[in-house]
């Protein structure tokens, strides 16, 4: 900001003639104008004018600074402008990162009614079932599952959810039903890959005791959507949130086994990095993602 308008100053000076009557304008003192304008020479290393007791007069490089000074001082002012709309209107970008199945089934559809009101809003999103630091990746909004530790982030509730182990009718008439979660050893799950790292382990609860399982299956995503798709064509069980699967076990097309072990309710949460001066377009959609999720979750209250 001070060398915008030590820039002001010297194109002022330029004008005027004189550093006296920049000075006037300006309401600084010779003495200070004069600080200034050595201050800005100093600083590109060069002389900007050639002064003496009757003239001043533009070296080159004072010539091409003063030539470019107009060009540079608008664009400064518009970028101003803009930094200082996007925190009262409803323009600029909202980066969101999400699990893919979810991104698929419900933020897709979430977004664009977003956007049919905020037409000059765009929407940058993120569906991967990695978990992305929403700091260092520069996300806006993180839409996450599971229980949270500690953190300095921001959250919101979106609404229930539990994990449910589904699998299609067809693989349940083949294999049958396991009646407990060690019977899944007998059984093809399909386990989600997250940075390289298998999700085989499940965890279950039952009268306030965790039962830990090691799974096995022939076949591993580091896509969720994926996971599901491959369940409902028969191949095996798969381990997801309800959110996921709801409109798949109301149509009949997957199936939900050991519920006994899997009443334990489990997160579902928007979250932002902490910021008091958060634009006015992402308390909005914050806002407006809890109001959707929170019209949807009546669909959701025979299976939690």
């Amino acid at each position: 900001m001070d060398r915008i308008q030590d820039l002001h100053l010297f194109r002022t000076v330029v004008r005027a003639g004189s550093l006296t009557s920049a000075g006037n304008h300006l309401g600084l003192s010779p003495a200070a104008m004069s600080g200034r304008l050595k201050a800005l020479e100093a600083h590109y290393g060069v002389s900007l004018l050639k002064r003496s007791t009757r003239s001043m007069n533009l070296t080159p490089e004072g010539r091409l600074l003063f030539e470019n000074s107009d060009r540079v001082i608008e664009e400064f002012d518009t970028l101003e402008a803009t930094l200082r709309r996007g925190g009262s209107d409803l323009c600029g970008s909202i980066t969101l990162t999400c699990p893919s199945d979810l991104g698929r089934q419900h933020v897709a559809g979430m977004v664009d009614e977003f956007l049919a009101e905020n037409p000059e809003i765009q929407m940058r999103m993120f569906l991967t079932d990695n978990v992305l630091d929403i700091v260092e990746t520069g996300c806006d909004v993180a839409i996450r599952y599971g229980n949270l530790p500690d953190s300095a982030l921001t959250t919101r509730r979106l609404g229930p959810n539990r994990r449910l182990i589904c699998c299609a009718p067809a693989y349940a008439e083949r294999h049958g039903m396991p009646a407990t979660p060690h019977d899944l050893s007998q059984h093809n799950c399909l386990a989600l890959l997250r940075s390289d790292r298998i999700m085989d382990e499940w965890e279950f609860f039952k009268d306030g005791e965790t039962t830990s399982v090691r799974i096995q299956g022939d076949r591993m995503s580091s896509d969720g959507f994926a996971l599901r798709q491959m369940a409902m064509e028969g191949v095996g069980m798969v381990r997801k949130s309800l959110w996921d699967v709801a409109d798949d076990l109301k149509g009949g097309r997957l199936l939900s086994v050991l519920d006994d072990y899997t009443r334990t309710p489990f997160g579902f949460h928007l979250l932002t990095d902490h910021r008091t001066m958060m634009p006015r377009r992402i308390r909005l959609f914050i806002d407006f993602a809890v109001r959707y999720f929170k019209r949807l979750s009546g669909a959701l209250a025979a299976y939690v």
